[in-house]
């Protein structure tokens, strides 16, 4: 009669199921100084073993290191009066990563954990130091799910190497629509990045070097708001060829018109007179009204305020930076993080 390893099974027959080993228990003592040099906070925390072994590199090569001879209770996390010290760590952060390592019954449940965004910060942050990677992918979602504001993804990302908040961040701040203001700026981020990010919006509203002869369609002529004000030809005043919407060849600009710029979303957008336009048949201007009314948004455009919608002005600033470029050695050094 032959005896069944722990993995097989016969036909009909319930598997049998392992040995389960936990590896027992750990004592941990954490010591946080950080309250003052007269307020030590220490704190004893007795946790199962087996999943600071399974999911970070820093315990497993702890916990697998060999151990002397001796009384095995002698070595050092079995026993609560000779603890694993951790000293510079908050008792409040390791109680949240303990969360997340062996969740509750009830959070299983729920699928979700119920943890503050002060814990996350505090789970992201032994997560990054104990080399937990997977903790610390889902504490970086966790806490992106939370709107961070600007200064809390720059902040974050410094702090424990997220190299997708530094980006957002960064961008967010220098993109915003009123000035920065240094003072805030310094409290912040600290007085290089508060000069960098200034640099980078200064440049970034400087009077753009616009191509003024962009390709322009009847169909690319639109109001202040962004919409066609022309959906379908319209035959030259002067020689009355049509010009279809989509014929880029059907009309120029004058070689010395008089624009405007605006900043819209595809960037310095190009606003113009409708005298400035010539057909290119008899060089006249094409089409004239005193104003158009929009069938998009209904508003009125007149003769000499309309903007090139789908062929903007393209910014040739030579100048022209960006935070990826500027800050481009701080962000590489992130990118082996993942995340």
């Amino acid at each position: 009669m032959s005896t069944d390893s722990p993995n097989e099974t016969t036909h009909g027959a319930t598997p049998r199921v392992g040995d389960v080993l936990w590896g027992g228990t750990v004592f941990f003592k954490l010591i946080d100084r950080t309250s003052g040099a007269h307020q030590v906070e220490e704190t004893i925390f007795e946790v199962p073993r087996y999943r600071f072994t399974e999911y970070s590199e820093v315990f497993a090569d702890m916990f697998h290191m060999p151990q002397g001879a001796g009384d095995a209770e002698d070595i050092e996390g079995r026993r609560r009066d000779r603890p694993i010290v951790l000293e510079g760590y908050k008792a409040a952060d390791f109680a949240a990563i303990v969360k997340v390592l062996y969740p509750a019954p009830k959070d299983m449940i729920a699928g979700s954990y119920n943890l503050t965004k002060d814990e996350w910060v505090g789970v992201l942050d032994l997560s990054t130091r104990w080399q937990m990677k997977m903790t610390r992918e889902h504490a970086i979602v966790k806490l992106s799910d939370l709107s961070l504001s600007p200064f809390e993804k720059v902040t974050l990302a410094r702090a424990h190497k997220v190299v997708k908040w530094l980006k957002e961040g960064l961008n967010e701040i220098v993109t915003q629509e009123e000035a920065l203001k240094p003072d805030e700026l310094k409290a912040h981020v600290g007085l290089e990045t508060a000069f960098r990010l200034m640099w980078i919006q200064i440049q970034s509203l400087k009077r753009p070097q616009v191509a003024l002869n962009p390709r322009i369609t009847l169909g690319s002529l639109g109001c202040y708001n962004g919409h066609a004000v022309f959906t379908g030809p319209r035959n030259c005043k002067y020689c009355s060829r049509e010009i279809s919407i989509g014929d880029p060849e059907a009309m120029y600009m004058d070689p010395s018109p008089t624009v405007t710029y605006k900043h819209g979303d595809a960037g310095i957008e190009l606003g113009m007179n409708l005298a400035n336009l010539r057909c290119k048949n008899c060089s006249y201007t094409p089409i004239y009204c005193k104003s158009y009314s929009c069938p998009s948004c209904g508003s009125s455009t007149p003769y000499a305020s309309f903007w090139i919608i789908s062929s903007p002005a393209q910014n040739t600033n030579a100048d022209t930076v960006s935070v990826e470029e500027v800050f481009k050695e701080e962000i590489a050094s992130y990118e082996c993080w993942s995340q």
